[in-house]
């Protein structure tokens, strides 16, 4: 009786059985939380990314705005003339950097 204890005697395979399952059911559950880890990171990171994005992008947007303004000033000159041509092209640019800087990322799928 003894070696049949040993060796898997008498109802050692339904319990086997148990033991199985609830490793499985412990490794999908370590699989989900592993997927979910790695699902978060991949989020994080790309808020990151996409925040960095939006900084290096404003940057460069501010100094095309200066660049612009600059650029019409020298054109007109002090002419009022030329002026009055020129603010309203400088006031929609500036309007339309504004505008992508913040609608960027908005529905933009990586």
């Amino acid at each position: 009786m003894g070696s049949d204890l040993m060796r898997g005697g008498f109802g050692q395979s339904e319990g086997r059985k148990n033991v199985m399952r609830v490793s499985k059911a412990e490794r999908a559950m370590q699989q989900r939380e592993q997927e979910t880890a790695a699902n978060l990171l991949f989020e994080a990171r790309k808020q990151e990314f996409t925040a960095a994005l939006r900084q290096r992008m404003t940057e460069n947007a501010m100094h095309d705005v200066h660049d612009v303004g600059t650029t019409a000033r020298d054109l007109a000159d002090g002419d009022p003339f030329l002026a009055s041509l020129l603010i309203p092209l400088v006031e929609e640019f500036t309007r339309q950097t504004v505008r992508d800087i913040r609608t960027f990322g908005n529905g933009l799928a990586f």
